[in-house]
């Protein structure tokens, strides 16, 4: 992704996307990515250069997401932390599923059909708690 600044300079973002939850377990359980490979994935991003066709020209990568569809635990966050120097943990962002959800109520935007319910039911059809 490119985002323009107001002074015409561009900043460079690259993600690094994984599905299920990310945590600094030693070993990888099924549905779950090794924070190890996701901070070699992030600096091979950071250091690659890219190709820019609008402006005809090499750039690096100024900051990384990366994204979990899953809960990103504490312990990877710091794993990566620790694991980076203080240059480059400032280029490194964190995005979980709690993040994600937070954006869709924040800009109002309605929830994709696959996060609703498969069936409209009415407050006293459930057996949910009242929503307050």
């Amino acid at each position: 992704m490119r985002y323009t600044l107001p002074t015409q300079h561009f900043l460079y973002f690259g993600i690094q996307a994984k599905k299920g939850k990310l945590d600094a377990a030693g070993v990888t359980r099924s549905g779950n990515a090794n924070v190890a490979e996701i901070h070699h994935q992030a600096l091979m991003m950071l250091a690659h250069e890219i190709f820019d066709p609008e402006t005809n020209r090499r750039v690096l990568v100024d900051h990384a997401f990366i994204v979990a569809g899953g809960e990103i635990t504490k312990a990877a966050r710091n794993w990566i932390g620790n694991a980076l120097d203080a240059a480059k943990r400032s280029q490194i962002m964190f995005i979980d599923r709690a993040d994600i959800l937070n954006l869709y109520v924040v800009t109002n935007l309605p929830l994709p059909s696959g996060a609703l319910p498969t069936s409209p039911t009415t407050w006293g059809e459930s057996n949910d708690e009242p929503p307050f």
